[in-house]
């Protein structure tokens, strides 16, 4: 008789969301990246969606830069189940998993994830699953990606840890990397307070993970496709994560907000458009995210492009491989086309000029 498959119901999570984003700048000037969409949604806020529909007990999201914000763009989640733990100080991941030390430091086995990539709850219940019926310790999920010198690449003997190698540029793509999806003992935060600061100066929870390995402990590791995954490290990853996930969820459709306006003859093909946007007569929108109050002049045109909340297109517009931050503004008649490893950013409340 084939058992149930073990899910992560009763399990308490962390989400490491303290962090502003450096490498997102100017788009983080202000919001953490957390925040930033995919698809229309908030990444942080998919997360924490995911990890309650799966049954978590509790969910402890870590914050610290501009805290109120992350708690705010929560808030339909309620207190019961979601905590907000504070990091005082940004010294790195292993000092963040610190700040929810308390709840989860007696715990057999919790999940921790980073608040800036995706999850999908299959990976995450596969990882369950192998840890649990495996008798191991704790787990985590690896993704395949050709450019692993962007991540750390997992070591792995028949199916466990050995350890992490961090951006390193001689590993051969494709390779397994680090997904920062975790399955752990609560003992991990007993490793994290001895570990030492890295080289860049921060204290990394991927040297606890390893200190654990080192202590004996198995942690498995999951290999996945990792198709649905994305690092939001920077804008090129931001617009790539929007363009492929509208593909994915959307297909041929589109996602229209309330009050939202759609212009005579206008086009809007496997895209969101958010509450209040207005998309002008005559304009074409494809493969584009427009944020609430987010508007598009007459006869433009939107590809893999992606506009923050209250960003203005000028009529007439060309735009493909663009993000404009929150209430910047394109002039009319102007044709920007950035490069999908390199999308042209306007600045939040920026006009641009040619």
């Amino acid at each position: 008789m084939r058992r149930e498959s073990p899910e992560p119901c009763g399990l308490k999570a962390v989400v490491l969301a303290a962090g502003m984003g450096s490498r997102m700048n100017p788009l983080t000037s202000e919001r953490p990246k957390h925040l930033l969409p995919v698809a229309g949604e908030p990444v942080l806020r998919r997360t924490v969606r995911t990890l309650l529909d799966l049954g978590a007990e509790e969910v402890h999201i870590v914050v610290g830069y501009l805290a109120e914000r992350v708690i705010s763009a929560l808030s339909e989640f309620g207190r019961d189940r979601v905590k907000f733990p504070r990091q005082e100080a940004p010294l790195g991941t292993a000092h963040a998993l610190l700040a929810a030390g308390a709840a989860v430091s007696k715990e057999r086995r919790f999940l921790l994830v980073y608040g800036d990539v995706t999850i999908r709850p299959e990976p995450v219940k596969r990882l369950v699953e192998t840890v649990e019926s495996g008798h191991l310790d704790g787990g985590l999920l690896g993704v395949i990606r050709h450019d692993p010198w962007r991540f750390g690449t997992l070591l792995v003997r028949d199916g466990v840890l050995q350890g992490i190698l961090e951006k390193s540029k001689d590993v051969r793509p494709p390779a397994l990397v680090n997904a920062g999806i975790y399955l752990l003992p609560g003992e991990v935060v007993e490793v994290a307070r001895a570990v030492e600061r890295s080289p860049r100066g921060e204290y990394e929870l991927t040297d606890a993970v390893v200190g654990l390995a080192r202590r004996g402990r198995r942690i498995a590791v999951v290999g996945d496709p990792g198709e649905w995954w994305y690092d939001l490290g920077g804008p090129s990853e931001l617009l790539r994560a929007n363009v492929e996930t509208l593909e994915r969820e959307l297909g041929e459709r589109s996602a229209i907000g309330r009050g939202a306006v759609i212009g005579g003859n206008a086009s809007v093909q496997t895209s969101f458009v958010g509450e209040g946007a207005v998309v002008g007569d005559g304009s074409t929108v494809e493969l584009s995210v427009v944020m609430g109050s987010a508007s598009v002049g007459r006869s433009s045109r939107l590809s893999r492009t992606l506009l923050l909340e209250g960003a203005r297109v000028g009529e007439g517009s060309r735009l493909l491989n663009c993000i404009l931050g929150p209430g910047s503004s394109v002039p009319e008649g102007v044709e920007l086309e950035g490069d999908p490893l390199n999308p042209i950013v306007v600045p939040p409340h920026a006009t641009y000029r040619p």
